[in-house]
């Protein structure tokens, strides 16, 4: 019983500092004196319980306040250059932190100022350190969510790194070792002590009134302590379901949600991953359900909202997806994810213009994001804005050279651009590089795809590979309607067709094989030839 309840403490002394409970006002005829700047140690102590509480769902708002209680210590100049001081010390050290970098970048997506930029830039370095460079996709919508609560060992509590430690990793204390911080670091006892509303300088004195607040706040927690088998159980079936979605295994992760929610109707979490694994089986409906009760128990999740808009998306319930979508980049503006979907959503509504401006949002957030730059040029090319067009494939092909995508969106906008815009085509580092693809009409569209062809092999990427070629018999075709007469375009068109036909097994590229026999027919038809030679 007594870890049970010390658990319970250690969750809530976490949560303390950003409590939004109602405190007892200071005597107006106390007159203290003004507080101490912040050691290392202290900021790294506050920093801990910002992380934590951003990783319970604390949004802007929420972050700014955090600051504010701590009056001029909560300068942001001040924990900016803690926070450089802090990430030299992480960046310096081999150990990964990548739970601390994943919580650095999510404060940061926050938005709450510079300190979130700082932390995010660090958090970013960490996790990309010692990986190859390469444009970050949004998490997936099938992303499955875990608790992250604390669950420290019996008599310890999260606390600091010593200040100066190499890496800066955070570390737990017991809570004997709190004691000797709170006697020997005067700023630290200060600060716990105004953040309780108490006048003392004893340790021992503000550990029994962290107890003492506790219980007021928490009146069955001893109850709950000594029957914790339903808390336990729930936790159980939620853990077993995650596990099982893991593994691939949808409906059985469904069922031990369904034992979860039992127990814990209130989950929302639970409530979100059973919603995802019913999208992933094609249940929408019960889907669409799943993530709608996530959202009445906790109307600002985040996740609930996107994968509820995506949900409707593939229901064709565009305006419904868009609604959804809406209330996720409210909640959370500085996420590139929900802004993309709704770019798409608006964009299968013929929305151009809207689609748009939620693909430059995304772009401003994550500018290396090839997949957006090239859905950029397909809004841009609907809207018969060619250069810009093609501009945006370019930025999409700076980033992914062997994007056949892209390469094919450039050649369509350059087939239909009226002529070249000398200044978009200056800032192209692809033009540069080739100045054939700075040629428009026919020329640059085959230009587009030939080049192409030098990036995107048979061997790495054969569908990709076959695109191209198709797209280059298409083009010689669509030239060689021109002329009724025989003309050689045509047979380039064939060569091109039966050279994807024989390289790539029609049992691996069915779809491909499919519509390459649809051009070869209606070619060799207006060849006069009958269409059993296909």
């Amino acid at each position: 019983m007594l870890k049970q309840l010390w658990r319970s403490l250690v969750r809530w002394f976490q949560r303390l500092f950003g409590t939004g409970g109602r405190r007892n006002p200071t005597p107006a005829s106390v007159r203290s004196e003004p507080p101490k700047p912040l050691t290392d140690t202290d900021y790294e102590f506050l920093y801990s319980q910002l992380l934590e509480g951003v990783a319970h769902g604390w949004q802007q708002d929420r972050v700014l306040r955090f600051f504010e209680s701590l009056g001029d210590r909560g300068q942001s100049s001040l924990w900016v250059g803690w926070l450089n001081r802090f990430g030299e010390r992480l960046l310096a050290s081999p150990a990964p932190n990548n739970e601390l970098a994943a919580r650095m970048v999510q404060l940061g997506q926050v938005g709450c100022g510079e300190i979130g930029e700082v932390s995010y830039d660090i958090g970013m370095q960490l996790l990309t350190r010692n990986a190859p460079a390469r444009a970050v996709n949004p998490p997936p919508v099938s992303s499955i969510y875990e608790y992250e609560e604390f669950d420290a060992p019996e008599e310890e509590v999260p606390a600091v790194s010593e200040e100066g430690e190499e890496g800066g990793e955070l570390k737990t204390v017991t809570l004997d070792e709190l004691l000797v911080m709170l006697q020997q670091d005067s700023g630290l006892l200060q600060q716990i002590s105004e953040q309780l509303q108490i006048e003392t300088t004893d340790p021992q004195v503000i550990v029994q009134a962290l107890m003492n607040q506790f219980n007021a706040a928490n009146p069955s927690s001893a109850e709950e302590a000594e029957n914790p088998s339903s808390a336990e159980e729930a936790e159980a079936w939620f853990n077993q379901g995650n596990q099982q979605a893991s593994a691939g295994e949808l409906s059985d992760a469904i069922a031990s949600y369904d034992r979860c929610l039992a127990l814990s109707p209130d989950n929302y979490i639970a409530w979100n991953n059973r919603g995802v694994m019913q999208k992933n089986l094609g249940q929408l409906q019960d889907a669409i359900a799943s993530f709608s009760k996530a959202i009445e128990i906790k109307p600002d999740f985040y996740e609930a909202w996107n994968n509820q808009g995506n949900t409707f998306q593939d229901l064709d319930r565009l305006e419904e997806a868009i609604a959804s979508f809406d209330k996720a980049v409210e909640i959370k503006a500085n996420d590139p994810e929900a802004f993309y979907n709704r770019g798409l959503a608006l964009e299968n509504l013929n929305r151009y213009e809207e689609a748009l401006a939620s693909f430059d949002r995304v772009l401003q957030l994550q500018p290396n994001y090839s997949e957006v730059w090239m859905v950029r040029g397909e809004t841009l090319h609907r809207l018969a804005r060619y250069e810009e067009a093609i501009a945006s494939y370019d930025q999409a092909l700076q980033l992914k050279l062997d994007d056949w995508d892209s390469w094919i969106g450039r050649g369509k906008s350059a087939l239909l651009s009226a002529s070249l815009d000398p200044l978009l085509s200056s800032l192209s580092k692809v033009a540069q590089n080739n100045p054939a693809l700075n040629q428009r009409g026919d020329e640059g569209q085959l230009a587009s795809y030939e080049e192409g062809l030098k990036y995107v092999s048979q061997d790495n990427n054969p569908e990709g590979w076959g695109r191209l070629h198709q797209a280059i018999g298409n083009a010689y075709y669509e030239r060689s309607q021109v002329n009724p007469e025989p003309n050689p375009l045509r047979q380039k068109a064939i060569i091109e067709y039966e050279q994807v036909l024989s390289s790539l097994p029609e049992a691996d590229f069915p779809e491909l094989h499919q519509e390459i026999l649809q051009d070869l027919l209606q070619l060799q038809q207006s060849l006069g030839r009958p269409s059993e030679e296909s």
